[in-house]
């Protein structure tokens, strides 16, 4: 299938998400993801893709950029990715693929999907509505992924997976210092982790489906307070960015997020030090 977005173009081979593809050939999907990566990526910017999927964003960040390291741990997205990599020999050089996960500690864990792996609902966090959690994976921190592949230089990155991000945020201070603070793009799911404390906390089915029913219909969140929580560590360690904006360009302080962490809701944001023109 060949693939044009913007003044792009690429081919991949769709795989079991032919649906999503042709969506995304459309540009109906995260249309402002794009806008973001034609900004703050440029010739000489070498990018990570946290959470690659089947490369949508790889692929399109290597039209422009140095490198691009695309992780993601799923198998089949993992298969899907290599694949499409190897589809475009004019960009295929500058994009390392690596089927690892980036978590906030070092540990053996199971990989959780909605129905089967290679959707992008593929994470860490064990959700109310996974059925599949058979694939085991090690994960690993960002400071030592970058130590162990000797990694000196990143400029973008970008972080989707699936409500694990407000784990790994507030370990990442080390690592970004290290990297003198490149361009963070960062998709926020507060949805699957409410999910996750359901699961975590309300291990009984029923009333599990029969809590999340009675917060849908009169909008009482059980979690708030711990979701707060969570949010408000993931942005205090972002804190010494200079600007923060919606993926849409509009700008917002951290002040507001700091007052009212709710904000971040399911949402994309740029952290980053460049003033977005």
């Amino acid at each position: 299938m060949e693939i044009k977005l913007n003044k792009h173009s690429f081919t991949i081979n769709p795989g079991s998400n032919r649906f999503f593809w042709k969506k995304i050939n459309t540009i109906d999907w995260e249309p402002d993801s794009f806008r973001v990566f034609d900004y703050f990526i440029n010739s000489e910017s070498v990018v990570f893709d946290i959470g690659s999927w089947s490369g949508v964003l790889s692929l399109y960040a290597a039209k422009t950029a140095k490198k691009v390291h695309a992780i993601d741990p799923d198998p089949v997205c993992f298969r899907e990715l290599c694949s499409n990599i190897n589809l475009n020999p004019d960009i295929c050089h500058k994009i390392i693929a690596y089927q690892e996960a980036i978590y906030f500690k070092e540990v053996q864990m199971k990989l959780h999907a909605r129905t089967t792996y290679g959707a992008s609902s593929t994470s860490v966090l064990q959700r109310k509505r996974d059925k599949v959690s058979s694939f085991k994976i090690k994960t690993t921190t960002l400071n030592k992924f970058i130590e162990t592949h000797n990694i000196k230089q990143v400029n973008f990155i970008k972080i989707d997976i699936e409500g694990a991000e407000f784990f790994i945020l507030p370990t990442i201070k080390q690592a970004i210092e290290t990297l003198q603070y490149p361009d963070l793009y960062i998709s926020f799911h507060t949805s699957f982790l409410n999910e996750f404390y359901y699961n975590k906390k309300i291990p009984f089915l029923l009333l599990n489906k029969l809590l999340m029913k009675f917060e849908h219909i009169f909008k009482f969140p059980f979690f708030k307070q711990a979701i707060i929580k969570d949010i408000t560590s993931s942005i205090e360690s972002l804190k010494h960015y200079k600007y923060i904006y919606q993926s849409n360009g509009a700008l917002i302080s951290y002040n507001d997020l700091k007052q009212n962490p709710l904000l971040i809701k399911n949402n994309s944001f740029v952290f980053t030090n460049t003033k977005w023109i």
